[in-house]
């Protein structure tokens, strides 16, 4: 394999080359915007219609600036990216709550990253129609619908695109190392696996440096300050996150199990890279039991024939990066250091760009030979992942039509019929729901969120006793899952055993002590138990008593009354008048206290 035919970039005038990605730009665009027709899906619910994105000011930068990711929602999470927070928070400003502007945003970032790829191995390799090939065919390829048509897969888009960014800004003459550096400052704060860049720039410094003398010295100073960059973003990980790396429990247990995940996870990649035409999203992907399994084996062998290409054709610029670029951009999500889930198809964005480059090498050398077939053939292929492309943005028009594809594409996956389930219940469809959440634990009994599921679904229908047998199920899978322990109080206190629903409500804040649901429940189960002064101090912590939890106000009213402090519940009932809107029994109640009447 030798290197592709140069296209004479160097005659080559910069308008051509501009309006070429510009054409690359529209391209993309156009694929994916039959995706503003859709609507919020996921975790967009948490994420996007929170109503904490609505304002964006001072306070809100400093707290998305020294927060983690879900800080919003009460959510403790190893998740850093400050500038995906703030993108939303301006994408509310810009459209308010209409899911068509946070879609847009996402394609014209996705347009974006696919204009500036084509820039990048243009600056590289000198080669048009290369970079050409790579960029359409990144465009079209349908691993990506995940990160482009759901509103929360932008972080990938992010910080891939300030990766590119200063990628291309390294072969600026002037300024070549301010530019770089601010934007891989910028990828790292959208999202954490920007901190491969640094090895990425010096697999491209070696491979550049004999272009001119003093390339190697420049690149390698670089290199060293994106490392400095990358210590420093950790320190700043540590400051906020407590914890650098390394934050999420493992999935494995014992040393041969954790060997064996990455290769398995590698070859699951690879089957996604070459055949992306069968996504879902929901992965139903146990770790391997043990080395000996039929995934792993594929994935050593994956691994050792990746090793052998390099040797192979080292020489071959094109190719190493390539290779280089896949392999580095996979590091973070093989679960060699443990993520929050084992796989997803949205963590093929950026390793994806060279898998683009391999295949536009691989059809320049065919054009070699055979340049009409080749070049029929590769218009086929994009049509083929077009069209898939187009097809799949659909399926995430609503959280229904998403897991019901999951399902059908993966009927025995635990997790996709565990969210169908969900999706199920919150459009009040209980029987329904039932069926799924049943159907999960019996297929995956080891799945704690599908008990947890049916824990809530059979309350809701009330079978108490079999939701109370259900969330213990899923508490003793995962006894650190603080959601878990508050479902397990509400049914507690839903048959009135107030004393162990007050020990859960406390587990859920010694796991989340920002968990405001449990801190209400908290109050309200004190307050059955007459313990009036611990449900004074619970309500009174409680944050955001004139939006979501205006009764706290009545409820510490009554408490404060009835532990002796008339003047503090007299000011509590007048709060609680002035945010609550309805003439009710409780409205008349919180008057009797104001006026000091009440007894």
């Amino acid at each position: 394999m030798s290197e592709p035919l140069r296209s004479h970039t160097s005659t080559t005038s910069r308008l051509r080359v501009t309006l070429t990605a510009l054409a690359v730009f529209v391209f993309a665009a156009c694929l994916y915007l039959p995706s503003l027709k859709n609507g919020f899906v996921w975790d967009d619910k948490a994420l996007v219609e929170n109503p904490d994105i609505r304002t964006l000011n001072g306070d809100t930068v400093k707290r998305v600036f020294t927060t983690n990711s879900w800080d919003a929602t009460d959510v403790t999470s190893g998740l850093y990216r400050p500038l995906t927070a703030l993108s939303f928070h301006a994408d509310y400003q810009t459209h308010a709550d209409k899911p068509a502007g946070f879609h847009l945003t996402n394609v014209l970032f996705n347009a974006a990253v696919c204009a500036l790829l084509f820039l990048v191995l243009v600056e590289m390799f000198a080669a048009v129609d290369l970079a050409l090939i790579a960029a359409l065919f990144f465009a079209a390829f349908p691993m990506h619908v995940e990160n482009v048509a759901w509103v929360s897969g932008r972080t990938d888009l992010l910080a891939t695109m300030f990766m590119l960014a200063s990628l291309w800004w390294t072969g600026a003459r002037k300024g070549a190392l301010i530019g770089a550096a601010f934007f891989f400052i910028a990828a790292l704060l959208s999202k954490e696996t920007a901190i491969v860049l640094p090895a990425v720039v010096l697999v491209s410094t070696m491979l550049a440096a004999h272009r001119e003398p003093s390339a190697r010295r420049r690149g390698l100073i670089l290199t060293a300050v994106l490392f400095v960059i990358a210590l420093l973003y950790l320190v700043l990980r540590k400051q906020v996150l407590g914890a650098s790396v390394g934050y999420f429990h493992r999935f494995t247990h014992g040393f041969e199990q954790a060997v064996a995940l990455p290769f398995s996870i590698l070859a699951h990649y690879t089957y996604k890279l070459v055949f992306p035409f069968r996504p879902n999203a929901e992965s139903d992907f146990p770790p391997p039991a043990h080395f000996w399994n039929l995934h792993v084996l594929v994935g050593v062998a994956i691994f050792a024939g990746i090793c052998y290409a390099l040797w192979r054709w080292r020489g071959n610029r094109v190719f190493v990066f390539g290779t280089a670029v896949i392999a580095i951009g996979l590091l973070p999500v093989l679960n060699i250091l443990p993520l929050n889930q084992i796989l997803a198809e949205r963590f093929l964005y950026f390793p994806s760009t060279g898998f683009a480059l391999l295949v536009a090498l691989f059809v320049i050398t065919l054009r070699r030979r055979w340049r009409l077939p080749a070049t029929v053939v590769f218009v086929l292929l994009l049509a083929a992942c077009s069209a898939r492309t187009v097809m799949r943005t659909a399926d995430w028009k609503d959280e229904l039509t998403l897991f019901q594809k999951s399902v059908a594409a993966s009927p025995n996956n635990a997790r996709a019929r565990a969210s169908l389930g969900s999706t199920l219940y919150d459009l009040e469809r209980y029987d329904e729901a039932l069926n799924e959440f049943r159907f999960a634990v019996r297929v995956n009994p080891s799945y704690a969120p599908g008990w947890s599921g049916l824990a809530r679904t059979e309350g809701k229908l009330g079978h108490v006793n079999e939701a109370l047998d259900a969330i213990q199920n899923a508490i003793d899978l995962d006894p650190d899952n603080a959601v878990y322990y508050n479902s397990l109080g509400m049914l507690q206190f839903q048959v009135r055993d107030y004393m162990n629903a007050v020990g859960s409500f406390r587990q859920v804040l010694q796991l989340r002590p920002r968990h405001l649901h449990a801190r209400f429940n908290l109050g309200l189960a004190l307050y059955q138990l007459g313990d009036f002064e611990g449900a004074v101090k619970e309500f009174t912590e409680l944050d955001n008593k004139d939006g979501d939890f205006q009764n706290a106000w009545f409820f510490l009213a009554e408490s404060q009354l009835r532990a002796g402090n008339a003047e503090a519940a007299a000011e509590s009932a007048r709060h609680f008048l002035a945010v609550h809107s309805q003439n009710d029994a409780m409205a008349s109640r919180a008057r009797e206290i104001a006026g000091g009447t009440a007894h």
